[in-house]
């Protein structure tokens, strides 16, 4: 009896790995430049393994999640994003969305939970949000002159 278990148990779980369906070997496998650069940016670039098992599509959410977290973090990224805009005119589409996700973390319910950055820090992000997207390459190119 216990070996027709045992029999049964193994081919039920050799048809669910079959049917299963592969991993992506890319998906997560590759770091947006300019994630790395805002991590660079909060002295946190370290966590570039981390952010590599996230989706690239999901990275700026992760990203504004983990400067939601500390007030600090989200000053030295405003700062970056500011002397890019000042250098460039505009920001990277990968910061804008991180900037967007920032603003819906501290217009949402769990606002309560974060530490709450200054004011005149959500009022830079508010107006960077509201900035130019330009590629990375050209934010890089500008910020060279």
């Amino acid at each position: 009896m216990t070996s027709l278990i045992l029999a049964a148990a193994l081919a039920a779980g050799a048809a669910r790995g079959a049917a299963a369906p592969a991993p992506d070997p890319v998906s997560g496998a590759v770091l947006n430049l300019s994630c790395m650069e805002a991590l660079a940016a909060i002295g946190q670039p370290h966590l570039a393994g981390v952010f590599s098992f996230i989706s690239e599509k999901d990275s700026p959410a992760a990203f504004a999640d983990l400067t939601a977290h500390d007030a600090k973090a989200l000053k030295r990224y405003v700062q970056k994003e500011d002397k890019d805009f000042k250098a460039a005119g505009g920001i990277t589409s990968w910061d804008h969305e991180a900037l967007m996700f920032v603003l819906a973390l501290y217009s949402g319910p769990l606002a309560s939970t974060f530490a709450k950055p200054s004011g005149s820090v959500l009022t830079r992000i508010n107006e960077l949000s509201l900035a130019p997207t330009l590629s990375l390459e050209a934010v890089a190119a500008r910020r060279k002159k």
